[in-house]
Formats: structure tokens, C-alpha cells, sequence
């Protein structure tokens, strides 16, 4: 087992986060699956707050109900960055929440420290009044409030939330991202207004989305996006809308994220698992990894005390005896991607059975000294 000074890893990981700002193109094979868990409800743990409030729609003619999640512990005292996520074509204010759990997905972020903090606005994307029945979610009239929204947005949620609740304003404090119905308007509200948003994410954009071509009116804007994603299933039978965006993106060099998942479909399996990886990439977050060299630099160092854990193969665990004294648990592949990542331990034992065949590096910390050792998972 080796032993290091926490600096010589902090040292590395903080020239590291110095970088959150320079956006790199992604493909799949960099994005690691969630980890198992990664959206269920975790007891023990401090979670966020539904508010559900409302607000006029000058488009609407009428006033509006927004659900909106505040981060836990949140106060007054505090500034918060703001993430819009928007639903699908037959969606409403409940479809993110009761189908997609981004508070549980979050809730599990916050503990692990893998997200900056932030208020999630869940919206009726259409401009009209909440209370209309609809019975055709493909009419005109509906696909018609479905871009009516984006004045909706602009000029009248967003300057409700800002004078409602603690928020940081400008956009490097705001992002949006939607699935299906709601990804095309993720990109053509946010890519159109990019003095408003600075984070974009897409999962599984609908036919509703502009043409590539017409996304960014001007190309020169591309250095004001912090963050640009796209996810889709393989098997969805909308891919092409978001290979031909990312065929652009990729052609005019704009730097962005972009996952597919094989065998995938039109479904949950794409949209949380985009926002999990989404949440972690905003608001100057950026998932943190160690390089091979880095992993290389690890050193004996006999004179600092002992911090020990077990692995057993055969039930695909770690053991931690004295578990209550570490502040940080993080499992990197020979890559240097962070796999699993843990701020917080409430048991003895670390399930790894998440985790594909293969070596890792288990860095651990009690907040002065860590150590690190690599596994084989079988």
C-alpha cells in the first residue's frame, strides 16, 4: 500500500480544476456509466425542498404553477446558481419529478461534493395556462406553445425566480436543459440567448429542435458556453436529430459533450442518467480525475500514520475498519477517470459491484494523510 502528503494530491487536483473552463470534445467511451444507487432515495443524508409556487405569464394571460427545488440547507444568506430543466412533449411540472428524480439524483451529488449547489426549476414548458386539458399533445397549438415558451422564459419565469428566491444572476449562473420536446428547447432558447445561459444540455432532442445550422446565429458567440451536451439513446428513433447537431458541432470545431447509449431508447435510462452527468459539468463543476502520471507519483512515505482498508474480490467490496475518520473516498480507472466518488462514508463497507472488470486506483483521505492502492476488480 502507499502512503502520500494529502498536498501532493491536492496539488495536482487543484491544476486540474483550473481548467473547468476549457471545454474538451467528448465522446462516449469518457463518460462513464452512474454508479448503481446513483438515483434513489438516500436516508441519513440532507435533501432538498419542493416549493411549488406561482407566477403571471404574460403569454399565457394568466398565472402559472412552477415547482422548484431548492438545494439542501439552503438560506437567504447564500446566492444560488439556477438549473431550468424542462420536460417532455406530454410532460408538466410532476414528469422530471415523480419519473426522472432529480432530487434524489442530487441529493446523492451533493453528499458526495460532486455538484455545486443549485436551485432546479421545473417549469410547464408550454405558454399556456396550466389548467388548459390537452388532448393532442401533437397539435399545432401545442407544438406552437412549446416555442411560444422561450418569451415566457426570458420575460417572465426567469425574473420571477430572480426576485423570489437567493439566486446568483448572469449566465455563469444559469443553466438549461431538457429532454425530448424539452432538450429541443434546451438548445434553441439556450444557444439563441447565450447572454442568459452559459450551460446547455440536450438528452434525446425532439424534432422540435432548429437545424444545426441555425442554433447559433453567430458562431463567434461559442466562447461564451461554459458547457454544451448532448446524450440519446442508440436505439431511439430520434438519434439523428442529435448526431446531425453533433455532425455541426463537430464540423465548426464548438467544443461540447456528447454520449450515446447503446441499445437505449426514448426513455428515463437516457434522460437521468444525462442529467446526472450534466449537473457535474455546470456552474464551473467539473468531475474531477487523476492522469496515469499522477497515480505514478505516489510514493512511500513511512513516517505518516496508518489509514488501511481491505479489498475482497469475492464479494466485490472494500472494507474500511476505521471508516468514521475518512473524509474522502475516490475509485479511479488506469485512465484517471473518476468511477466512484464518496465524501461521506456510513458504513464499514464500500459496494463496488457498480464497477466493470479491471484495474483501479482506491485513493483514500482523513483529511491530512492519504494513501493510495490499486485493485483488480473480477
Amino acid at each position: 500500500m502507499y502512503k502520500m502528503k494529502l498536498n501532493l494530491i491536492g496539488k495536482a487536483l487543484i491544476a486540474i480544476l483550473l481548467l473547468t473552463n476549457v471545454n474538451i470534445l467528448f465522446a462516449q467511451d469518457d463518460i462513464p456509466s452512474p454508479p448503481s444507487g446513483y438515483d434513489i432515495y438516500t436516508s441519513g443524508i440532507p435533501h432538498s425542498l419542493k416549493v411549488d409556487t406561482s407566477y403571471y405569464s404574460i403569454v399565457a394571460g394568466a398565472s402559472k404553477i412552477v415547482r422548484v427545488l431548492l438545494p439542501p440547507d439552503y438560506t437567504e444568506d447564500s446566492t444560488y446558481n439556477v438549473l431550468y430543466l424542462l420536460h417532455g412533449i406530454g410532460g408538466d411540472i410532476n414528469e422530471w419529478y415523480y419519473n426522472g428524480v432529480p432530487h434524489y439524483i442530487l441529493d446523492n451529488l451533493y453528499d458526495q461534493g460532486n455538484v455545486a449547489p443549485m436551485i432546479v426549476v421545473l417549469p410547464n414548458g408550454r405558454a399556456i395556462d396550466d389548467d388548459t386539458p390537452i388532448t393532442d399533445y401533437y397539435s399545432a397549438e401545442m407544438v406552437e406553445a412549446f416555442a411560444r415558451f422561450e418569451f415566457e422564459l426570458l420575460h417572465d419565469l426567469i425574473p420571477f425566480i430572480d426576485s423570489t428566491f437567493s439566486v446568483k444572476t448572469g449566465p455563469e449562473s444559469r443553466a438549461i436543459a431538457g429532454l425530448s420536446m424539452g432538450g429541443g428547447q434546451a438548445l434553441n432558447f439556450g444557444l439563441a440567448h447565450l447572454d442568459t445561459f452559459a450551460y446547455v444540455g440536450a438528452f434525446s432532442a425532439a424534432p422540435n429542435t432548429n437545424a444545426p445550422e441555425t442554433l447559433i446565429p453567430d458562431l463567434s458567440d461559442t466562447s461564451m458556453i461554459s458547457t454544451l451536451w448532448l446524450s440519446c439513446g442508440g436505439a431511439d428513433g430520434l438519434l439523428f436529430i442529435t448526431q446531425n447537431t453533433h455532425n455541426y458541432f463537430e464540423q465548426h470545431n464548438i467544443d461540447h459533450y456528447y454520449l450515446i447509449q447503446p441499445g437505449q431508447g426514448h426513455g428515463w435510462t437516457v434522460w437521468k442518467p444525462g442529467l446526472y452527468h450534466f449537473a457535474q459539468r455546470i456552474f464551473g463543476n467539473e468531475p474531477v480525475v487523476i492522469t496515469p502520471s499522477d497515480i505514478e507519483e505516489l510514493s512511500p512515505n513511512s513516517d505518516e500514520k496508518d489509514l488501511s482498508f481491505f479489498y475482497d474480490p469475492s464479494i466485490q467490496s472494500i472494507t474500511i475498519p476505521d471508516y468514521s475518520s475518512i473524509k474522502k473516498l475516490s475509485i479511479y480507472d488506469l485512465n484517471g477517470r473518476l468511477e466512484l466518488n464518496f465524501k461521506t462514508l456510513k458504513s464499514h463497507t464500500i459496494d463496488i459491484s457498480s464497477l466493470s472488470k479491471g484495474m483501479y486506483i482506491v485513493i483514500l483521505s482523513d483529511g491530512g494523510t492519504s494513501i493510495s492502492e490499486k485493485i483488480t476488480k473480477f
